[in-house]
């Protein structure tokens, strides 16, 4: 549901033509900002006329394609951003580089009623755009520096980092969050009004793993490569870095084999952790309980919900937690801690498991409740299943977008009205 009323996003009488901006898509997909615009972008595309500009690093790519009815990418060749100390230094050039071929693209004629970027690693050249040539914008925040770093905003990176969000918190006509959560966060940490946000969560691309399930038994020969035919198979996937808790599931996996001694962990995704895990494998004696599978495709990644006895994701920041409604789509049991989206995502005792956040012992104890009661883990994917189905469509996702930007246009319109005053 929209927030705020229904109202306020009334149906649309004319479809904009939107200019949208993100640092990821398709070729390059780091997290789930990745997955949300390669999801939301076609369906877009098919409602109303968007022109999405992105980055290319590595020449991977049309420079330019159509997709859908009524959308293009444009892939600008760019300097790829490294982290380090001028992490956000570098991301502000590759915004210089798309803002000069933009610019130079309205400049000959080309017309959008408004702009919709996602998060601040475009937000350079949003709030430019905004400013040279006055078109409304739309800002979509997947997560913020504040989360990813536990409120511990100190370092002179991080301080900017916040700093840019803060600026296109105040510089959007319109923000969206992909969870209440979120909003409150955009309204605590980023001072933004809570009149100016609406809530969209994100979705999931059902029809890839609904029935994926079902096929366990023809799996069992891809299952045998990653664990022992009858043994319990754990499954996690997703970035490698302190907000989403691998560290927590890797020490919990000590418990776990003491009950189920042929149980095997499957960390699936890369990231700054991975030799820190691989270290504590070693360190903890689980070489042959925990597998670090590194960047899977999403073929196996499907596969692996399909044939695995709980997917687990302990994060300790989370805004939405897309990778948990794909294994409930899939119909794989869950087990979640209980923070940010993932607590509206799913409801405890009823579609998935969620556990208190931060805590090994929780996280054992909610993989062991779904190893011991296999009925139980059933039925509750069952219901989470059906639930994603009726309420995370990505369909669902571009309608309330789209409404979204009709909501921007008035309120842009109103505040200019309300200047001439």
């Amino acid at each position: 549901m929209l927030h705020p009323a229904d109202d306020a996003v009334s149906p649309i009488t004319r479809h904009p033509t939107v200019l949208m901006l993100s640092a990821e898509y398709l070729f390059h997909r780091v997290g789930g900002m990745g997955a949300h615009v390669q999801s939301l972008f076609p369906r877009l595309a098919n409602l109303t006329r968007v022109d999405l500009f992105v980055p290319q690093y590595d020449g991977r790519g049309a420079a330019e394609e159509t997709v859908g009815r009524c959308g293009r990418v444009f892939r600008v060749t760019a300097n790829r951003p490294t982290h380090g100390h001028d992490f956000d230094v570098q991301v502000w050039r590759m915004n210089d580089q798309l803002a000069a071929v933009i610019a130079g693209r309205i400049d000959s004629g080309a017309h959008y009623d408004l702009i919709h970027t996602h998060d601040w690693l475009t937000g350079y050249v949003a709030n430019d755009l905004q400013a040279r040539y006055k078109l409304p914008m739309v800002v979509t925040f997947h997560a913020m520096e504040h989360g990813r770093t536990n409120g511990q905003i100190h370092d002179a990176l991080s301080q900017r980092i916040h700093l840019a969000e803060w600026h296109l918190a105040r510089r959007a006509d319109l923000i969206i969050a992909c969870s209440q959560y979120m909003r409150d966060q955009i309204i605590q940490h980023l001072d933004a009004p809570a009149e100016k946000i609406v809530v969209i969560p994100n979705g999931v691309e059902v029809e890839q793993y609904v029935g994926l399930r079902e096929q366990r038994e023809s799996l069992a020969e891809f299952r045998r490569q990653w664990v022992a035919a009858d043994a319990p198979l754990i499954f996690f996937v997703g970035r490698l870095v302190w907000e989403k808790g691998p560290d927590l599931l890797v020490n919990a996996m000590a418990d776990v084999a003491a009950e189920f001694p042929d149980a095997r962990l499957i960390i699936a995704g890369t990231g700054p952790l991975q030799d820190e895990l691989r270290g504590m494998v070693q360190y903890l004696g689980l070489q042959k309980h925990v597998h670090l599978a590194g960047f899977i495709s999403d073929e196996a990644r499907n596969k692996l919900y399909a044939v695995a006895d709980v997917a687990v994701f302990p994060s300790r920041y989370e805004p939405f937690g897309i990778v948990a409604l794909e294994a409930m789509a899939c119909g794989t049991p869950v087990v979640v801690t209980d923070v940010g989206g993932l607590s509206e995502v799913v409801e405890h005792e009823v579609t998935g498991l969620r556990v208190a956040p931060g805590r090994v012992d929780a996280v054992a104890a909610g993989i062991l409740q779904t190893l011991r009661h296999p009925d139980a883990a059933a039925e509750r994917a069952r219901r989470a299943q059906r639930v994603v189905m009726r309420d995370y469509r990505w369909d669902g996702v571009a309608e309330k977008t789209l409404q979204a930007y009709e909501h921007a246009l008035r309120r842009a319109k109103s505040n200019a009205f309300e200047k001439m005053q």
